[in-house]
Order: structure tokens, then C-alpha cells, then sequence
């Protein structure tokens, strides 16, 4: 026998457990501590049976967080303070008595936490989090109308089980009408909270800006910058074009906001579609594979340096796709602006400059330069690294004579310095490169820490030819990727079922709901039947369909055999004694009093001994009571009838 009380009390740890962990990681770090404080001393409380935090200091505990988060509340952070003391309050419900007041007030304080982890990040884990708090939240309803009756009742494990079946019905027959509106139902691009959702500043990745020099190390955030759904692509391919950085404001390269007229021509190569699904963040460029040429989904401007920016500023989630040239050159035939190209910073070390004469001598073409360039890279010995960086005034010579480490900026822009003092035009190209490719889900995950930088130098006849200055360090990786881990391979599925619910849930909006149901228009216009398909279609879904509501009503219906044998008994009696309709609110004895029947007493006396303990009739019981209902009304034969 379990106690519903006991049980109800478990049930209400587990809900505000499940409320509590999604938003954990955004609250602070006093809260985050709390709320496990909360929960020992609740379970303490209640083992003992005495509640000393009820009443003032519970007030107390209440109203000082509350006067500290709303000083806290501004524009600028309106969500943190909210969640924080939403936290709070389920804390200090958890201490307290679990009456029924507070158990209800524990169910929707926990809700409404899950409910604000969504300001923060919305994953496919948050349906699982949803999902399980309901089925335990319709539980706890049903055993707290037990308990309003008596507050000492137990319950026997077969009862329970019951309880749980009729509980966990309620949320499972939502779900069929849940997704039936989740299909038709129009919504908006961007979710209705979105304002509140505040994305914080990332630490490293892409930037407006290249600014080698600035820090000694660069972190590698693992976080999330896009998905792209695409074919798998060569490792060369994998270069994802966001910004162009055509100017220099002392030692960092941005990009100018009046730039010279270009008329380039389309490029030339194998055009792959993409469908970019970035992360939400305040970037107004799009990215896509090197060279982007169109892309639709979004509102968005386009440069012709193939630059792509939306001109709808943002940080809600979006889906696009993009059509690129894989190529390595962008032809401008009628030329480009060279003084713009060839602009260097006011200052240039002695011993820089005298490194680029070099590359002039006996004067060479564009292309040789380039070559020479490339070559005195190759054989410097440099090497790639994200720590240990030169933190100089002057980061390209500190890079080249000094320290020969460093990460893309300092490769880059060493290049491209090294480049316009020989005579070149070369421009920055900032974006991502490479990627992981879901096998699952047929689509590439690049993390921040993918972000990076190279070089576009114009050559004529060829263009902006692209060159990625870091391929040159002496510890570049080229070989072949490894096959992947068990760990690898885990990884991958559980970012398919973030993308998946991406696709399907985030970014599913009014457009695909109109192209599905054209999609299905053109179909069905599509079919040609012969003449008998045309009439036996119909006719045999219609049969499927009566044979399945038959199905369901005979086995769904809500009639157990305990319920069937007491309408056939009750029917029998009224056919066979003339007992009025209004006799079946009676109970069977008293039936079995006003017919005074021998099968009717019989049948009483074993349906009510397993039916009221509370247990099921058995197989040899139910056979027993057919035969007592088909006895009913049927004169018993006396023995001295038998003789005669």
C-alpha cells in the first residue's frame, strides 16, 4: 500500500526538478546553489513533520529577492531578474508544507520556469523537459482529489497503476490535436518573446573587424555559428564567405563604408544550393560557401564583392538558402580601383619594407609577386597557434621577425601588408572554415571557433584570386580526417535532433505551411486513375474508415468485461421482470431483493465479492455469471416436476 500523500510529495520534488534544470545554467550562481538547499531541507522538513521557515521567514525570504532582482530589471536585461526570482519562489515553496495550495503553486512555479528557459535557448530538450512535467503535474492532479477526500488513504499497487493510466491519458490524448494546430495554424517568423532574448556577446568567432595583436590567446568556443544543409563537400570547398575587409585603420583591417564601383562577372564553377540555419545572434552578414551568388528567405542587401547583409536587424532565429559558385577567383573584367587596393597603414616598419622590395626586383607581373610571396611564407617556418601571441603595436612585424606564431588575423594580414607593398591589391575575407558533417541529418555544424580569415589578391585576367595565407604554417594539418568515435558518432546524433527540431519546429512558419499544401495540391492533381479507381477509391477508404471506427469503438470504448456482463444482467432483469430504467441506480442486492431471483442473488453475491475488493472478475468467474445472466427469468425445475 502506498500513501497518496507520500507519493504526491515525490511527485512535486521530480516537477520542480524538471523546471529548475533547463534554466539553471542562466540564473545565478546563488540561486543555482539554492534551489539543492532548498530541496534537503524540504525532504528534511518532511521526514520530521515540522516546518520552521513558514510564515515571517518565509515572508523574508520572499520580498528581500524580490526588492534586489527588481533593481535589477531594466530594458537592457529584462529576463534575468524574472527567471531569478521565479527560482526563488520555488525555492521557498519547496521548504514549506505540501498542502494542496502549495503543491498547486509548486506545479506552476515550475512550469513557468521551464517556461522562461526558452528566453534563453530553445532546444529539442525542452519538449522532453515539457513533456515529462505534464505527465507528472496530470498525475499529482488526479492523486490531490484523492487526498481531498482522505487525507490518510493508501493506495494498493494495483490501484495505482490505474491512476497513472487514467492520469497519463489526459496529456496523451492532446498530442494528436496538438500537432493537428501546430500544422495549420499560422504563425510569425520570429517568436512572440523574442525582444526578452538577449543573446550575450561571444568571446571569440566571427567580427566586424581583424584585429591581430589585441590578446595574447584566443579561446576555442565550441559553440554553434550555423548549420548548412548541403552535399559533403572536399575540405577545399569548405570556406564560408561572410564580410570583405578592403581598408586599414592603423593596424586593423575593416570594411570601409564607401567602396570603390566594381562590376564583376558571374563566377565560374560547380553551383551548390545551400539552407543555412545560423544561430541567433546581432550579425547582420549572411554567410555562405565561397562564392555566394543569390540568396532568398530573407530580406538581405548584396555588395560586388558578394557580400550579403539583411537588411532587417534581428537576433531571432532565421532560415535562408544560398546559391554558390565553388570557385577560388571572382573575374572583374573591367578592372578594379588599385589605389584603393594598394593603401597601406601610416606606418611601416623599416625592415617590412625592405622584406617587400624584395619581392619587386626585376620587375614582375602580379602573379609572379604573388608567387614570391607565397613562397618566402612556405619557407619561414611559421606556425598556427591560438595562445602565446605578440601583443605589440606592430603585430605584422612582431608576427614575422618576432614571435612567427599566430592565428589566422596575424597570417592574413601579414600577407595582404606584405601584398600591397609589393605592388598588389589584396583585400581580408572574413567567415568560417570547414565544418562537421552530419551524416544523419546530410548538413555540415560549424562551431565558433571555425572562424576565420584569408586573402584575395587581384590578379589579371583571373580576378580576386583567394589565398588562405594559414595553409602555408609549418603545422598545418593536411591530412585526411580519421574515422570517427563511438563518441563522435553520439555527438552527431544528438546535434540531428537539435537541427530537426530546428527545421521542423523553430523555423516552420507560414510559407511552408502554403507550399505543403500545394505541394499536396499538384500531387493529387497529378494522379491518373482509370474509371473503376475513381469510384472503388472512395468507396474502400470509406469501408476502412466505418471498419476502423468499429475497431475503435469495440475496443476503445471504455467497456471493460466487468462492464459488459453488468448491462447484459441489468438488460435481462428489465426484459425479464419488467424492473423500470430508473431500478439501475440501485444496487445489486437490492435487486436481487425486489426479483428475488436464485441466478440474480447468485450473480450479486460474486460480482460485488471481486468487484467491491477491489480486484478483477477471473476468467472461470466471468463464464460463471454469463451462464447466471442466461438464467434469469428461467423457471427452475423441481424435482417432483422431474418424476411426473
Amino acid at each position: 500500500m502506498v500513501p497518496v500523500s507520500s507519493l504526491i510529495t515525490v511527485l512535486a520534488y521530480a516537477v520542480a526538478i524538471l523546471g529548475y534544470l533547463p534554466v539553471a545554467p542562466h540564473v545565478d550562481l546563488t540561486v543555482r546553489l539554492a534551489f539543492p538547499l532548498a530541496m534537503a531541507a524540504g525532504i528534511v522538513f518532511d521526514r520530521k513533520g515540522k516546518y520552521p521557515l513558514t510564515g515571517i521567514p518565509s515572508t523574508i525570504a520572499t520580498i528581500i529577492p524580490f526588492v534586489v532582482y527588481l533593481l535589477q530589471l531594466s530594458m537592457a536585461n529584462p529576463a534575468a531578474p524574472v527567471v531569478n526570482f521565479l527560482v526563488v519562489l520555488l525555492c521557498v515553496r519547496i521548504v514549506n508544507e505540501k498542502s494542496p495550495r502549495n503543491l498547486l503553486q509548486t506545479f506552476a512555479l515550475a512550469l513557468f520556469a521551464l517556461a522562461s528557459s526558452s528566453l534563453f535557448s530553445l532546444s529539442a530538450l525542452f519538449l522532453v523537459y515539457l513533456f515529462l512535467q505534464l505527465a507528472l503535474i496530470a498525475v499529482s492532479l488526479v492523486l490531490l482529489t484523492f487526498l481531498s477526500v482522505d487525507t490518510r488513504l493508501r493506495l494498493t499497487r494495483q490501484g495505482l497503476s490505474r491512476v497513472v493510466g487514467v492520469a497519463l491519458a489526459m496529456p496523451a490524448a492532446s498530442v494528436p490535436l496538438l500537432l493537428i494546430f501546430f500544422t495549420i495554424l499560422p504563425r510569425t517568423q520570429y517568436p512572440l518573446l523574442n525582444f526578452l532574448n538577449v543573446p550575450g556577446e561571444r568571446a571569440a568567432g566571427f567580427s566586424d573587424r581583424v584585429e591581430p595583436g589585441k590578446t595574447a590567446s584566443v579561446g576555442d568556443v565550441k559553440t554553434v555559428a550555423f548549420r548548412a544543409e548541403c552535399p559533403q563537400l572536399g575540405r577545399n570547398d569548405l570556406y564560408w564567405r561572410g564580410i570583405v575587409f578592403d581598408a586599414l585603420a592603423g593596424a586593423t583591417w575593416v570594411r570601409s563604408e564607401k567602396r570603390p564601383d566594381e562590376v564583376p562577372a558571374a563566377p565560374k564553377g560547380n553551383e551548390v544550393r545551400q539552407v543555412i540555419y545560423p544561430e541567433p545572434s546581432r550579425n547582420a552578414y549572411l554567410l555562405a560557401l565561397d562564392i555566394p551568388t543569390r540568396m532568398d528567405g530573407v530580406r538581405a542587401s548584396q555588395d560586388a564583392d558578394f557580400t550579403f547583409t539583411r537588411r532587417v536587424s534581428g537576433s531571432g532565429r532565421i532560415r535562408y538558402e544560398a546559391w554558390s559558385v565553388l570557385s577560388d577567383a571572382i573575374p572583374v573584367p573591367r578592372g578594379i580601383d588599385r589605389d584603393h587596393y594598394l593603401r597601406l597603414p601610416d606606418q611601416v616598419s623599416p625592415r617590412i619594407a625592405a622584406l617587400a622590395r624584395g619581392f619587386t626586383a626585376g620587375s614582375p607581373t602580379d602573379a609572379e609577386r604573388l608567387s614570391r610571396v607565397e613562397t618566402w611564407f612556405t619557407q619561414q617556418g611559421f606556425r598556427y597557434a591560438t595562445s602565446g601571441l605578440a601583443v605589440a603595436a606592430d603585430p605584422v612585424d612582431a608576427f614575422l621577425f618576432q614571435r612567427r606564431t599566430g592565428h589566422c588575423e596575424f597570417f592574413a594580414s601579414s600577407f595582404a601588408t606584405l601584398l600591397r607593398l609589393a605592388g598588389v591589391p589584396a583585400r581580408l575575407v572574413g567567415g568560417y572554415y570547414g565544418g562537421d558533417f552530419n551524416e544523419i541529418g546530410g548538413y555540415y555544424v560549424v562551431t565558433e571557433d571555425r572562424a576565420h580569415v584569408w586573402v584575395e589578391a587581384f590578379i589579371e585576367k583571373r580576378g580576386w584570386v583567394r589565398i588562405d595565407p594559414s595553409s602555408f604554417a609549418a603545422n598545418f594539418d593536411r591530412a585526411t580526417p580519421s574515422r570517427r568515435s563511438f563518441a563522435t558518432k553520439l555527438a552527431a546524433f544528438a546535434d540531428s535532433l537539435t537541427w530537426y527540431w530546428n527545421q521542423a519546429v523553430i523555423t516552420y512558419d507560414l510559407q511552408k505551411q502554403v507550399e505543403l499544401v500545394r505541394r499536396a495540391n499538384r500531387q493529387f492533381r497529378g494522379l491518373n486513375l482509370p474509371v473503376v479507381s475513381r469510384w472503388l477509391l472512395p468507396v474502400a477508404g470509406g469501408a476502412a474508415a466505418f471498419a476502423v471506427a468499429v475497431w475503435w469503438i469495440v475496443t476503445f470504448g471504455g467497456s471493460t468485461r466487468e462492464e459488459r456482463l453488468l448491462r447484459r444482467f441489468r438488460a435481462r432483469i428489465e426484459k425479464s421482470y419488467g424492473v423500470p430504467r430508473n431500478h439501475r441506480s440501485r444496487g445489486l442486492k437490492e435487486l436481487a431483493d425486489i426479483v428475488n431471483d436464485p441466478a440474480v442473488t447468485e450473480f450479486a453475491a460474486i460480482f460485488g465479492g471481486a468487484i467491491y475488493r477491489d480486484r478483477r472478475l477471473t476468467a472461470e468467474e466471468c463464464r460463471q455469471l454469463s451462464l447466471l445472466v442466461n438464467a434469469i427469468g428461467v423457471p427452475v425445475r423441481r424435482e417432483d416436476d422431474k418424476s411426473s
